[in-house]
């Protein structure tokens, strides 16, 4: 009984351990996963913290930069607020890929703080800058409105006086080269360095020829105004423009988002700072795209077009003339430069701001009723000096659009002149072509046709086909209508050949009527367009009709004697007589076709004027209407500076 109840036992004992096998299993298994979940999430504690103190450093950097570039506050009511740093201590040694990066984590809206939203003048060029007594000119007065960088051939080593805008403006450089990729990323490295200042909202590419059409106030309040960016991007469908584009560039570039636009763009800093980010876009433009495909042409217009469509106008407001043909524009030297031909520029053409419909004229008219940066100025003085200054330069403008007036009228005067005497010269020049053909025509072209006629008609020669290939075909003759003055003046003939004449002329015997020199006579009056007869075009056909006839006639009754037979020429004769008016016929031909082409390019000078003269009229009436607006604007100015000065001196 008890070694029954011993064997009960284990068998019990191992049927519970047997059983309790699984259970320690699975137990293993959660504590490995449960050992892996908190690995992972540890991991990503870590790497998440790494990432924050990161971010939290470039955070720290950027303000204290900004509070650096912030530090001297506006201190006068002048639009000149204390100058920002130089481009070089923001850091001058960085490499491209740094530098492009801390130029991405920038803010992508420009500080509003104690500075006014700033634009920044990037310049392009090879060697230094021909044109800055120009650019010194057009910066004058707006300190702290605007930045300067300049990108030059890294041979180049000459800096500006220190008086000078441009000195110490140069960021550090690499070598450029005409269409390739050097050109993108110089261009890259200015709008990085130039996001690097906070307070920089537009920014504007230049070369070293380019020049403002507007006093910095218009520019400025052009583009800070305005929500869009201005880069030209257009659909090319030929082959400089479609026909630059690979299917390698599938699938990041589709031929559908394929552009194509003018280098020198004028954007805003969230653009900007898009451009400088992309890699993706520029990695495939690197390998892709080279000549005959241009980046600078391609890259920025495909890639806006890409990421951001709505935030640009598909135009640029930087002017180039390409209508000369070849790969670089039009260079305009001084005797080019003329009021008229940049006001032609200027308000030649209408352009879209901001959804509206306006002259470029328009925009400018717009920016003299304020001045620029004056929107944070308060208190009575500055205002008194926003009006004065504004009331200046209104002032200013006015004087210089009289100038622009009086110049303009200059031209006009000059050209109705000029299209008076080409007016004039072609209407002498129609009598002589409409002159030409007819003395041809009535004189010898009659001669050669009856020198035909006198072999063919009368069949006085054996060899007449040989004188009808002479034949012009450009009039009917009668048969009888022959040339009485050039029988007198022919050879002789031989017997038969008299016979058969006087066979086909029996009555030749007697000369009766009207000489031939009397009937050309009475048709001179008809002939000549000098003569003071004056008679309707039917009677005068009617004339010439019984002219003819009466001459026909003549001939007719003509005597068939000896000196009628000697007078007929020979073939010999003929045929050289015929070769020797054709050979006049086609010089005067050509006479009458040059001096129509003198016509036809005078007429052509004329249009031309008349145009110009037009185009200068709607010029003086813009700048008229412009002229009247700003003198609208003084007024309203001085009386708000008369109120000004009224509450000031009551107050």
């Amino acid at each position: 009984m008890k070694k029954q109840k011993i064997t009960t036992f284990v068998k019990e004992l191992n049927l519970r351990m047997n059983s309790k096998k699984e259970p320690i299993s699975l137990r293993y298994i959660h504590i490995l996963g449960t050992v892996v979940f908190f690995s992972s999430v540890s991991s990503l504690v870590i790497l998440l913290a790494f990432y924050l103190n990161q971010r939290l450093q470039t955070s720290l950097f950027l303000v204290e930069d900004y509070h650096t570039l912030s530090s001297n506050p506006l201190t006068s009511p002048s639009l000149s607020p204390p100058p920002s740093p130089s481009p070089r201590s923001s850091g001058s040694n960085m490499a491209d890929e740094e530098l492009m990066w801390r130029a991405a984590m920038a803010p992508r809206s420009p500080m509003k703080n104690e500075t006014h939203p700033k634009v920044a003048f990037m310049f392009l060029t090879r060697w230094n800058l021909p044109l800055s007594p120009l650019w010194e000119m057009f910066f004058k007065g707006h300190e702290g409105f605007y930045s300067i960088y300049v990108h030059t051939s890294p041979e180049f080593t000459q800096e500006p006086p220190e008086s000078s805008v441009f000195y110490k403006k140069r960021i550090p450089s690499k070598a450029v080269e005409w269409g390739k990729c050097s050109m993108m990323d110089a261009e890259k490295r200015l709008i990085s360095h130039a996001l690097l200042e906070p307070s920089n909202a537009r920014f504007v590419l230049l070369s070293e020829t380019c020049i403002p059409l507007f006093n910095f106030t218009t520019i400025y309040t052009y583009l800070t105004r305005s929500t869009r960016s201005f880069l030209g991007s257009f659909d090319d469908p030929r082959p400089m423009g479609r026909g630059r584009y690979t299917p390698k560039m599938l699938p990041h570039v589709s031929l559908s988002d394929w552009r194509k636009g003018n280098q020198w763009f004028e954007i805003s800093r969230r653009v900007a700072a898009e451009i400088v980010s992309d890699r993706r876009y520029y990695a495939v433009f690197k390998d892709h795209c080279r000549p005959p495909c241009y980046i600078d042409e391609h890259y920025l217009p495909t890639l806006v077009n890409k990421i951001c469509p709505e935030m640009n106008s598909n135009r640029t407001v930087t002017w180039v003339d390409w209508s000369r043909g070849g790969s670089h524009p039009a260079r305009f030297v001084r005797k080019d430069i003329r009021v008229g031909f940049l006001d032609r520029i200027r308000f030649g053409s209408n352009c879209s701001y901001e959804g509206e419909a306006m002259e470029v004229a328009k925009i400018g008219r717009k920016k003299t009723s304020r001045n620029v940066g004056h929107h944070d100025i308060v208190g009575s003085k500055r205002n008194q000096y926003h009006y004065a200054k504004s009331i200046e330069e209104n002032e200013n403008m006015v004087k210089e659009m009289q100038q622009q007036m009086l110049q303009i009228d200059k031209e006009i005067r000059e050209k109705t002149y000029i299209s008076g005497l080409e007016y004039n010269l072609n209407h002498r020049w129609r009598p002589i072509e409409d002159y030409q053909p007819i003395v041809y025509f009535r004189s010898k072209c009659p001669e050669k046709m009856v020198l035909d006629k006198l072999t063919f008609a009368n069949n006085a020669y054996r060899d007449k086909k040989a004188v009808i290939s002479f034949a012009s075909g450009e009039r009917e003759i009668n048969i009888h209508n022959l040339n009485h003055q050039m029988l007198h003046n022919a050879h002789c003939m031989d017997g038969g050949e008299r016979r058969l004449l006087k066979m086909l002329n029996p009555n030749k015997d007697i000369d009766s009527g009207s000489s031939l020199a009397q009937v050309e006579e009475q048709k001179w009056p008809y002939l000549n367009t000098t003569s003071t007869i004056t008679i309707d075009e039917e009677t005068y056909s009617r004339k010439q009709r019984e002219f003819e006839c009466e001459r026909d006639q003549v001939f007719v009754n003509a005597p068939s004697k000896a000196s009628l037979w000697k007078s007929l020429p020979s073939t010999k004769d003929l045929r050289d007589q015929i070769q020797a008016m054709e050979l006049k016929g086609e010089q005067k031909r050509k006479k009458v076709v040059g001096r129509r082409k003198k016509i036809e390019s005078r007429e052509r000078k004329i249009k031309k004027t008349e145009n110009e003269i037009k185009s200068m009229r709607k010029t003086m009436e813009r700048i008229l209407n412009r002229m009247h607006k700003a003198l609208e604007t003084i007024s309203h100015e001085r009386t708000c500076l008369e109120k000004k000065i009224t509450i000031l001196y009551n107050g």
